[in-house]
């Protein structure tokens, strides 16, 4: 027998290899890629989760309105309702080639010219989930809109990681200084 270790691509370990830099210049796009999120990728990616979460909630509902049965189906009609507004607002569809960027979000369309992409990467932020620490990963996307620069930060949670991996290998980006590495450099000198 092997012992062979099975590698699952976290966004965490996305994060680590792709080019998450936000001081990066875009130089070259290659190939056509389509990213989706939707609710597949996002049962696919957190089943456990969301299967605990729903346990535990309806645990918690039955427990305490275990006198009113209609106030159990009140909160979970309200928490279904939220949870199709998130769904909503997190589904999108990027798509990606050596002309445009085009990004279906909302019932709109958005289409910016590669030329005009300044940087796509990753970038990571820490929040609270009930009580608990985690980060959440974010897709930024910064482009030239009237000579002004404009960012579209979209969520990662509902995207496929592998289509998410291969959208960073069809891009070439090269790091460009800041001015904070620039003046810890000065100061070691």
């Amino acid at each position: 027998m092997s012992n062979k270790k099975r590698v699952k691509n976290n966004f965490k370990q996305i994060y680590e290899k792709v080019n998450h830099n936000k001081y990066s210049q875009l130089t070259n796009v290659s190939g056509k890629v389509q990213v989706k999120s939707n609710l597949t990728n996002l049962i696919k990616n957190y089943k456990t989760i969301l299967i605990l979460i729903i346990v535990i909630l309806l645990g918690l509902f039955i427990y305490t309105f275990r006198q009113t049965p209609m106030t159990i189906l009140y909160c979970v009609l309200f928490l279904l309702g939220l949870f199709a507004f998130y769904l909503y607002v997190g589904t999108y569809r990027l798509t990606l080639d050596e002309k445009n960027l085009n990004l279906y979000i909302n019932f709109q369309k958005t289409t910016i010219d590669t030329n005009s992409l300044a940087n796509i990467y990753v970038s990571r932020q820490k929040m609270h989930f009930f009580g608990f620490p985690i980060y959440n990963y974010l897709l930024n996307i910064i482009y030239m809109k009237d000579n002004e620069p404009m960012i579209i930060t979209l969520p990662t949670v509902m995207i496929d990681r592998k289509n998410l991996l291969k959208l960073f290998s069809n891009i070439k980006t090269v790091k460009i200084k800041d001015e904070e590495e620039e003046k810890q450099e000065k100061r070691k000198k």
